[in-house]
């Protein structure tokens, strides 16, 4: 029994010796895991030490510097004194936030587009005001109490739209629901029997003056006679041009009375008066001299120089906008209209540095910046001078590291994460690594205890087994 018990007790220390071993194995490769977490903590820490973040430098309002990590809203961000940069995608778009899209897709022209940025025009003079806001309101738009502003622009409106479809179509349905058309060869007929006309009243004047100067006709003659002739020459005067053809017809409608029939001269032919198309276009031509006629008087040499904006910089600035959305039309163009030239940019990316710092590195995007030189703006239509073409514009690419605005700096705010997460991850370590050492020596502990215990149960068991076969012998 004695040397079987030995035994089972060498087979159980054997066991956890086995074990003990194991264990040991286990927790030094645990160790060495240790080992390699301390290394990337190291390697992590390293590398955020070698970050850098991009920055923009402005003015405040007293012209001190403020350097602030670049973003999309502090890129875009209206300031004085600050350069004006665009970020556009690779298909040339403008990135742009959501609020300037809403601006500016609800702004007709760039007076407008101003307006939603506080900006406003101050005329030189009052009647110069008062001229623009009719030339730029409806006939229906009143001021705020209601009273009538006295707006024209409809009226010329619909006077150009019907000029361009009488000539692009060659017909348009007057007033009096009556059909107009046009063509080059009625044009060329009527122009030529008008000129016929004139001939043959200019030659029956010349022959009454003869006869006047014989004493054989009155100055009642000569008079009807100068009348028919001025008449013939205004109407010939019709066709000089065949856009001048193309309003004539538009200028006019049959005279009708009060019964609605149609009103003939003596010789039988239809009485002609103005139309309510052409007359409500004088109207808006009466403003327009008054507006001219003001400015003269002022000395103003160009369209600039009726008005300055309540702030110049600020308009400037999203005059820059406009353009490189719009195109150089102060109306809005097709191009405007159907939004091709432009992108709305998110909202977290818009203020994410992090994003436009990745998207310019890695050519997601690229900067353009605004230049202006100052030069006259030109209209290219006198009987709208409200809208012209703005000139001296550009927006040029443009690499952000040629950016003296711009530039690149420790990321101050990475490195202090990654310093506190190489201090929490080496405390995590340590602790771990000492809880390790502790159970490496219980273990060590444990396993010297077990090799004497081992020893001694070996060395009696050997003794035992001596005196058994001593026994047996004797």
């Amino acid at each position: 029994m004695g040397l079987s018990a030995s035994q089972a007790r060498l087979l159980t220390i054997t066991a956890r010796l086995t074990s003990n071993e194991y264990e040991s194995q286990q927790i030094s490769n645990a160790k060495m895991r240790l080992a390699t977490q301390s290394e990337a903590a190291s390697k992590e820490y390293i590398t955020a030490l070698n970050t850098t973040q991009l920055q923009m430098m402005t003015y405040d309002a007293q012209g001190t510097a403020i350097t602030t990590p670049l973003t999309a809203n502090a890129l875009y961000q209206y300031s004085d004194l600050k350069n004006q940069y665009a970020l556009v995608n690779t298909s040339g778009q403008i990135l742009i936030s959501n609020g300037d899209a809403e601006n500016f897709k609800k702004s007709a022209t760039l007076d407008e587009f101003l307006e939603c940025y506080g900006i406003t025009k101050e005329f030189k003079s009052p009647t110069l005001e008062e001229c623009a806001l009719k030339l730029a309101s409806n006939s229906t738009d009143t001021y705020a109490d209601g009273t009538p502003i006295g707006g024209v622009n409809d009226y010329y409106q619909e006077w150009i739209a019907a000029i361009d479809e009488l000539t692009s179509t060659g017909s348009y349905i007057n007033e009096d629901g009556t059909t107009i058309t046009a063509n080059e060869v009625d044009y060329q007929s009527e122009k030529l029997i008008a000129f016929q006309n004139y001939n043959n009243a200019l030659a029956a004047y010349e022959d009454i003056l003869i006869k006047y100067n014989a004493n054989l006709v009155d100055d009642e003659a000569v008079t009807k006679a100068r009348d028919s002739l001025s008449d013939a020459k205004s109407t010939y005067s019709n066709y000089t041009t065949y856009d001048q053809w193309i309003k004539s017809k538009l200028a006019y409608v049959p005279a009708v009375d009060d019964d609605g029939n149609q009103i003939l001269d003596k010789n039988g032919q239809p009485v002609q008066v103005f139309s309510d198309l052409y007359k409500n276009s004088e109207k808006y031509y009466e403003v327009l001299a008054e507006y001219n006629a003001e400015a003269e008087n002022l000395g103003c040499n160009s369209i600039e120089d009726t008005y300055t904006y309540s702030d110049e910089s600020k308009a400037q600035w999203y005059t820059n906008l406009w353009y490189r959305l719009n195109g150089s039309s102060s109306d809005k163009s097709a191009l405007g209209e159907y939004g091709t030239n432009y992108a709305i940019l998110d909202n977290k990316l818009a203020s994410s540095s992090q994003w436009v710092q990745d998207a310019l590195k890695q050519g997601a995007i690229s900067l353009e910046v605004a230049t202006y030189e100052t030069s006259t703006n030109t209209i290219d239509d006198m009987d709208n001078p409200l809208s012209v073409t703005l000139n001296g514009i550009s927006w040029k690419s443009t690499s952000y590291s040629s950016c003296s605005d711009i530039t690149e700096q420790d990321n101050e705010s990475a490195i202090a994460r990654a310093e506190a997460e190489y201090t929490r991850k080496n405390k995590e370590i340590d602790s771990k690594d000492k809880k390790y050492e502790n159970q490496i020596k219980a273990l060590d502990t444990e396993h010297n205890a077990l090799q004497t215990e081992y020893e001694s149960v070996q060395t009696a068991m050997n003794k035992n087994i001596e005196r058994s076969f001593k026994t047996f012998n004797g």
